[in-house]
């Protein structure tokens, strides 16, 4: 083989090898990106707890936090117990009731206020009825009237609060309603929240109430009173705070009226872990009005309704 041959080899081989390395890195600079792996999706594709009880009959829907020891006192007024909760699952069963002849006979006048909140003794010898009214979640709305669940600072749970107002001084009452904002809806809401109820507090009203809505399918919070589609009512007690007992005798009250009243109208009381600022006044409650799928309209139906309880279970 000749010199010129050996080169012109030699030549062939490099500009191959220079083609097929070029091609290569084309390839790579051409190629898309390798898709990433997805998560595998969650278990947990509902924004609330169904509880069950030991048979599997569903006795709660909320999306409101459900921890073992919490407890349900259903529309029949069965007590249950929470006993487990694992994701959005949960089990009750009914819980023994422990009363005594004292227990069934305390009123609400008879319970003296802890020191650390306001006493009890001003309210109860107010001649004017007084309520006051404010919204720790102030963002939360009805989606099938807003298109939304949450509106931040101009929630439509001011409205259902401002319907509420309105039936409790068509009843007598004198009502003072906060439009105090809250935001962000998050788990310090109640520690600012808490300095809006000091306030209303400060003028030694009968009772105190922060309304919501709750996140429970359409289902939970749908009843008929006299033949017309209306959200229901869920009373919520802190079982953390040294009113407890206070409150769930007022709550009690309210709701053995509406029973009476308006059948359907409540779901029940549910006592969860918290206060929820319900440790400065003996008769402070939650309500939840509805579901983010109610519409406004069933909403406001149904604090008229509570309204025709609340003006009716006395303090004293």
């Amino acid at each position: 083989m000749t010199a010129i041959t050996k080169r012109q080899l030699i030549i062939f081989f490099l500009i191959l090898i220079v083609v097929m390395v070029s091609a290569y890195l084309i390839d790579k600079m051409t190629a898309p990106p390798p898709t990433p792996l997805k998560p595998a999706p969650a278990t947990n594709s509902t924004d609330y707890i169904t509880v069950k009880d030991n048979t599997g009959k569903v006795i709660l829907e909320t999306g409101l936090p459900v921890f073992a020891n919490d407890e349900y006192i259903c529309e029949n007024n069965v007590h249950y117990i929470i006993k487990s909760v694992s994701g959005n699952q949960a089990v009750a069963e009914i819980k023994e009731e422990q009363t005594t002849s004292d227990t069934k006979k305390m009123g609400l006048g008879a319970l003296a206020a802890p020191k650390n909140s306001i006493s009890a003794q001003a309210f109860v010898e107010n001649e004017l009825r007084h309520m006051v009214i404010y919204h720790t979640h102030n963002d939360e709305c009805y989606k099938p009237t807003s298109g939304v669940t949450a509106r931040p600072g101009k929630g439509d749970i001011y409205k259902v609060g401002a319907a509420l107002s309105e039936a409790l001084e068509m009843g007598g009452i004198n009502t003072s309603h906060s439009y105090k904002k809250h935001d962000p809806h998050d788990i310090n809401a109640y520690h600012r929240s808490r300095r809006t109820a000091l306030q209303l507090l400060k003028r030694r009203p009968d009772a105190a109430f922060d309304l919501h809505r709750d996140s429970a399918p359409r289902r939970a919070y749908l009843t008929l009173v006299n033949g017309i589609e209306t959200g229901r009512v869920m009373i919520v007690v802190g079982r953390s705070n040294p009113n407890m007992k206070a409150n769930l005798e007022y709550a009690k009250k309210i709701k053995a009226k509406a029973d009476e009243l308006h059948p359907g109208l409540m779901r029940g009381i549910f006592l969860g872990r918290g206060d929820y600022n319900q440790d400065l006044y003996p008769t402070s409650l939650l309500f939840e009005v509805g579901t983010k799928d109610n519409t406004l309209t069933e909403a406001k139906r149904a604090v008229r309704c509570l309204a025709d309880a609340i003006i009716r279970v006395p303090i004293k």
